[in-house]
């Protein structure tokens, strides 16, 4: 065999094998429905201190549809925070840190942004992100319960912290290209 023959059966070998695992890959990919949002929830306002530096807010998920098929559902809750601080002593300088996390009450994986600083006078917007647990059959019923927890730094100089939140959900049902009819996602506080 010629060594340019040689190097063309080379080329068409990986080829082969390159095709081979494109096919494995969108063979075994699970299709899923477009995703859908829910109501953005406004979360009533709050205040935490440096006395009190601790705060929960109870959010559900839930996932529905008129016609519902025996397909699972999946997706994602996000909480969004707006902070102010006050420090007691307006020349007070010194700023501490305010942390938000999510945790799903029925399999604890938690959701958390990394402690933030906050600054005199300026608001601060902080995001974080928790799953929705895959496995739940939408024609028996979706629901997710979260606690929506804030957290200031406990050793700080005295200040209070004002809060503003808000959270949404995007969801999608798993094996299918199309939205079930009927098909809604709603986040409340129960």
């Amino acid at each position: 065999m010629s060594p340019s023959s040689s190097s063309r059966l080379r080329h068409w070998a990986a080829r082969l094998v390159l095709l081979t695992a494109c096919i494995g890959t969108v063979a075994t990919e699970q299709a899923t429905s477009d995703d859908v949002s829910s109501n953005e929830l406004v979360g009533a306002p709050l205040r935490i201190t440096t006395t009190a530096p601790r705060a929960t807010r109870r959010v559900v998920v839930r996932a529905s549809s008129t016609k519902p098929p025996d397909k699972s559902v999946e997706g994602e809750l996000r909480v969004r925070l707006t902070a102010r601080w006050i420090p007691d002593d307006p020349a007070q300088t010194t700023t501490p840190w305010i942390q938000l996390h999510v945790s799903n009450l029925e399999v604890p994986s938690a959701g958390a942004q990394a402690p933030a600083v906050l600054e005199v006078g300026a608001p601060i917007t902080r995001e974080t992100e928790a799953f929705l647990q895959q496995g739940c059959k939408l024609d028996t019923g979706c629901e997710w319960p979260f606690d929506v927890g804030f957290e200031l730094q406990s050793d700080a100089v005295a200040g209070t912290v004002e809060l503003e939140w808000t959270a949404q959900a995007t969801a999608r049902v798993v094996d299918t290209s199309s939205v079930p009819k009927g098909f809604t996602v709603s986040v409340s506080a129960p």
